[in-house]
């Protein structure tokens, strides 16, 4: 499945749009790595999200199913660390 399908399913950030931003601007890390919007998300993959307001690292759990609902969403993955931001 491709990253930024995943991210917007899992509601890391809330649309894939969003998601390529991110991406486009060096926010997103697929296994320690700078990852791109297409890049192919597997289970037990490591994703990292640094965004100016939070930073997430996530574990892959499970793929999602079509019309999964948003409530379902966190147990796509496992929270590894977050923290919130303060903007200045």
């Amino acid at each position: 499945m491709r990253l930024d399908v995943y991210l917007a399913s899992a509601r890391i950030l809330k649309t894939r749009s969003l998601v390529k931003s991110a991406v486009d601007e060096k926010m997103v890390y697929l296994n320690g790595r700078l990852a791109k919007a297409a890049a192919s998300v597997k289970v037990d993959d490591i994703i990292e999200v640094d965004t100016p307001r939070f930073y997430k690292k996530i574990k892959v759990l499970t793929m999602p199913v079509k019309n999964m609902p948003k409530s379902k969403a966190a147990e796509l993955y496992e929270n590894l660390e977050e923290r919130k931001k303060e903007l200045a």
